[in-house]
């Protein structure tokens, strides 16, 4: 059960799956976490490199970091 998978793990599945999506997806598929737990963990891969944000309009949109 995705439950007990670290927070890490759960928002790259979900970018494995679709390399881009909205912050917003990512609270969606995962109600059992708030909105802050995923924030700071996608501002962490975000300093570690891993992923990248971009905002739009009212969207933020999480994508994978490009291989160097």
């Amino acid at each position: 059960m995705s439950t007990n998978r670290p927070i890490t793990d759960r928002i790259l599945a979900v970018l494995k799956e679709s390399p881009e999506c909205d912050f917003d997806l990512l609270v969606a598929r995962y109600p059992d976490l708030t909105w802050n737990d995923l924030f700071q963990e996608v501002g962490r891969l975000s300093r570690a490199g891993q992923v990248t944000i971009t905002r739009g309009v009212g969207v933020f949109t999480v994508k994978l970091a490009p291989v160097k």
